[in-house]
């Protein structure tokens, strides 16, 4: 059925949510920022904190769960656009879609561990072997749906003429193959117990911590860069795929400068030498928090600067978000995590694991950005907002 004129000036109106406390920009991203590590800590005190929580399920299945849970909501927030839920009201669309959420990023890990896993040992939940296996999918998964409804802009299904919700399901149905792809070949032999398909091409902690340099990278071209340099081809199908393999090409740059960087100023030597093999994982440690802050400089912060010439809001706004992480970093490893989170220390003085608490805030961030539409805030509209 076609929408009528009538309809959609209802859904429009549907899909307002009240104004709440109007604030200025400033002011607006101060309180979504506390809003959103509010809800995030009462949620660790509740399931992971070690001295304090009330039901302890960390580091699985918590981590299983949410990394899901993160999954989840880009099927229902981007590759289906909040199909079905956009027909509700704030603050009942909001908590729907979040109940859906949480219901399926229980569902679908479970049929894994508890179900396949009776198949494969790698996926079993007996000693909680499957939990991380299971979870490391969505590694992968974060990448291989997000890029499809993002940088890609649904290509080819948004060319093809096919309806818009069939156009997601092909979505979805790409998206398995690519993170399907991808875990079978960076992932899965480093971790099955039976014979590998394969040798691994990458050890764990290099595939983790490179990957999650390619998922930065993804987020910096597409949200801070506005798809640059991708865009500059023209052609949707180039573009696509520029933005599908290239991203690879910079997230390998970015995981070497990562690695630099650690090694040289942001981690004490004697954690270095401790971590041993395990250290290539922390580019993902760090990246995890970059990410946090270029989720949080499009979708609250108003993708600030947009003032200047192009080239410079993007020097700009990459230039924040990437000295707003390192210094995140070195407030959570050297203080938030041992002190606040109560988590392990690696060395005196520096510990913590930032996947699982940045992955928690970005969780919340989105439900409260995508699901509820910042449901009680308002930021006031500034003379940029209204010339553009």
């Amino acid at each position: 059925m076609e929408p009528t004129s009538s309809n959609m000036a209802a859904q429009e109106e549907l899909s307002s949510a009240p104004a709440g406390f109007v604030l200025n920009p400033f002011a607006f991203s101060v309180a979504v920022f506390v809003v959103v590590h509010v809800i995030s800590l009462c949620i660790w005190r509740l399931f992971v904190d070690a001295k304090l929580a009330v039901w302890k399920y960390s580091p699985q299945p918590f981590g299983m769960y949410l990394f899901w849970g993160i999954l989840v909501l880009v099927f229902i927030g981007f590759n289906f656009g909040m199909a079905g839920f956009s027909a509700f009201r704030q603050p009942v669309r909001g908590c729907i879609a979040t109940v859906a959420t949480i219901a399926l990023a229980f569902l679908l890990p479970g049929v894994l561990v508890y179900g396949y896993g009776a198949l494969d040992p790698t996926f079993t939940a007996v000693g909680g072997a499957g939990y991380g296996a299971t979870g490391l999918i969505v590694l992968i998964g974060f990448y291989g749906f997000g890029i499809l409804a993002t940088g890609m802009s649904g290509w080819p299904w948004s060319d093809s003429g096919v309806k818009p919700v069939a156009g997601s399901v092909a979505q979805l149905a790409s998206g398995c193959c690519l993170t399907g792809l991808g875990y079978f070949l960076l992932i899965y032999p480093n971790l099955t117990t039976t014979s590998s398909p394969h040798a691994p091409l990458l050890t764990l902690p290099v595939a983790i911590g490179w990957f999650y340099s390619v998922i930065v990278a993804w987020l910096t071209t597409y949200l801070i860069f506005d798809n640059w340099p991708w865009s500059m081809l023209g052609r949707k199908s180039h573009t696509a795929l520029a933005a599908l393999a290239g991203n690879f090409v910079l997230g390998t740059a970015l995981y070497s400068i990562h690695l630099a960087l650690l090694k040289w100023a942001l981690m004490p030597s004697s954690a270095i030498e401790k971590l041993g093999t395990s250290l290539p994982v922390w580019p993902a440690q760090l990246g995890v928090w970059i990410a946090f802050w270029l989720i949080f400089w499009v979708n609250v912060a108003g993708n600030w600067p947009n003032r200047f010439s192009m080239f410079t809001n993007r020097v700009i706004r990459a230039s924040v978000c990437w000295g707003l992480g390192l210094i995140s970093f070195e407030i959570y490893t050297r203080w938030f995590a041992v002190s606040v989170l109560h988590e392990a220390e690696i060395v005196p003085g520096f510990g913590g694991d930032p996947l699982t608490w940045v992955d928690l805030l970005n969780f919340v961030m989105l439900i409260y950005v995508v699901y509820f539409e910042f449901y009680g805030l308002s930021r006031k509209k500034t003379v940029n907002d209204m010339a553009a």
